[in-house]
């Protein structure tokens, strides 16, 4: 923690003054940083915010500082200009709570390579001392983000948390709306381009899954152990399925071969795919069956109706984009609890969540779908 502290005070001290809260009219606003360096599902959740930018300032230059995989995941889109790829690592635990695990020597070549100064504008959501290093070391002439104490100097704009329940797509838009009242943008949605969509078809076709039959995907992997419906109730879940006529199952497999066993089972077909390979084949789904995880964020983000079971994860604050999605959870007793400030979340037994309870949320997902 002392090394974080430390890092902070340098960062205050190089920050541009003067300039704190005050207004830059949008025709003045030529550069936006958009800070988010986190997993595939947090950059999805961006998406709205990133249109809501666009339409406020149509003449910016957006800048995304994210992993590398955000140019693939949001390739098409047209709502970041430029990316600034940077790898700060994420653990569960080691980052949240042990400041030593922090990619200090990455850290230390963002304050030597990002732009000082450049920026007009600079937002980061989280609510973590590592963003709050980055936001600093921007320049930026406005630096907006949540207020929590630690750390704070580096903003110009701090924005109280007013209701620590909500959807992070509601937080983010809150942070546009400190430079100027919402206005109507486009639907914020990820793109899977036409020869990626007759790939996706090829692949399909070539393992007998044809377009007249109900595609149901299953990703059973999440980032975090925590996250993972027991995979065995994967294994029920897609027999059932690959047993009912017209139905086909498609299972993906991470790259470390987690769900490969789903192989095994008649009628599932398998596909361990890169990323813009692994949406266009969601795309073709009529439904996703999944955990809290970065493919429940892609389904949703392309209109695929998700059936998801939410174990750490915090369905309220982190359900995927758009409509018709079943979120499964146990009952809520009161033993899950966490902090908007990235405290500890203690887990709900995911395994109290039955595969009746899948399978019927998986009609109700493909009937809604087929009306």
């Amino acid at each position: 923690m002392l090394a974080a502290l430390d890092l902070i005070t340098r960062v205050t001290a190089i920050v541009p003054r003067g300039s704190r809260g005050k207004p830059i009219g949008k025709e003045t606003i030529r550069r936006i940083l958009v800070i988010e360096p986190k997993n595939i599902g947090d950059v999805v959740l961006t998406l709205p915010f990133l249109a809501q930018l666009r339409a406020l300032c149509p003449d910016a230059q957006i800048t995304l500082l994210a992993n590398p995989f955000a140019r693939q995941l949001l390739a098409g889109t047209d709502l970041v200009d430029e990316f600034f790829d940077t790898d700060l690592g994420w653990s569960e635990r080691a980052t949240r709570y042990n400041p030593l695990a922090y990619n200090w020597r990455e850290l230390s070549r963002l304050r030597r390579e990002l732009p000082r100064g450049r920026y007009d504008l600079a937002f980061k959501c989280c609510m973590h001392i590592r963003e709050h290093i980055v936001i600093g070391l921007s320049g930026a002439r406005r630096r907006i983000a949540y207020a929590f104490g630690l750390g704070d100097s580096v903003l110009t704009d701090r924005v109280p948390v007013l209701d620590p329940n909500r959807h992070k797509v509601a937080d983010w838009l809150e942070l546009a709306a400190q430079i100027a009242p919402p206005v109507q943008a486009a639907p914020a949605r990820l793109l899977v381009s036409q020869s990626e969509r007759e790939w996706a078809a090829e692949y399909l076709s070539s393992r007998g899954i044809e377009s007249t039959c109900t595609l149901v995907g299953i990703h059973p992997g999440a980032s975090i152990p925590a996250k993972q419906w027991p995979l065995s109730r994967f294994h029920e879940v897609a027999l059932t399925l690959a047993q009912r006529k017209d139905t086909r199952v498609l299972a993906f497999v991470d790259p470390a071969g987690y769900g490969a066993s789903l192989g095994e089972i008649e009628g599932v077909a398998t596909a361990q795919v890169s990323l813009r390979q692994l949406m266009a084949l969601i795309e073709q789904c009529g439904s996703l069956i999944c955990n809290d995880s970065g493919p429940m964020h892609i389904a949703g983000a392309l209109g695929v109706p998700t059936v998801a079971v939410f174990g750490s994860g915090i369905e309220q604050w982190f359900s995927p984009l758009g409509e018709g999605h079943h979120l499964l959870t146990v009952e809520k007793s009161g033993s899950k609890t966490a902090d908007h400030f990235g405290g500890p979340v203690k887990p709900y037994d995911i395994t109290g969540i039955t595969t009746s309870q899948v399978l019927d949320a998986v009609d109700a997902a493909l009937g809604a779908n087929r009306n």
